[in-house]
């Protein structure tokens, strides 16, 4: 494999997410196989207000990576997401600025709480992994 492909070029961006993830006092991510990681899916930006339902930023039925920083926040931020054992629905509170990386089953969702004048900035990384091989 090339790190000048496709793959190459998406595990050298996960390798360099998980070198940030370990340099940043207090970041957090769930255990993540990355002989699972299949393809890069996409990566977006956005901004949730508060007061407003969650935004989807995952809803299929496929098992997914999701690398989420949140750069500019003056409120907190929940995330919705579905455990990859087929549990039921996890959410978790994010303070302020951070990164989380998840792995979720189909599902992943981010809602800003507080009130219609506090926003949470975030930038994501979407990553799809093959299926578990028993």
């Amino acid at each position: 494999m090339s790190f000048g492909s496709p793959l190459g070029q998406t595990l050298r961006a996960v390798m360099l997410g998980a070198t940030v993830l370990a340099a940043i006092p207090g970041a957090q991510a769930q255990e993540i196989d990355f002989s699972r990681i299949g393809a890069f899916e996409s990566m977006g930006a956005g901004t949730v207000r508060g007061g407003s339902p969650p935004k989807t930023l995952v809803d299929d039925d496929e098992q997914h990576a999701v690398f989420l920083t949140i750069w500019d926040s003056d409120t907190d931020a929940r995330v919705y997401w579905k455990p990859l054992d087929g549990g039921a629905p996890q959410s978790t509170v994010m303070h302020g600025t951070g990164v989380r990386v998840f792995q979720t089953d189909g599902e992943f969702k981010i809602q800003a709480l507080g009130e219609n004048s506090e926003r949470v900035k975030y930038d994501y990384v979407l990553l799809r992994l093959r299926k578990r091989v028993s």
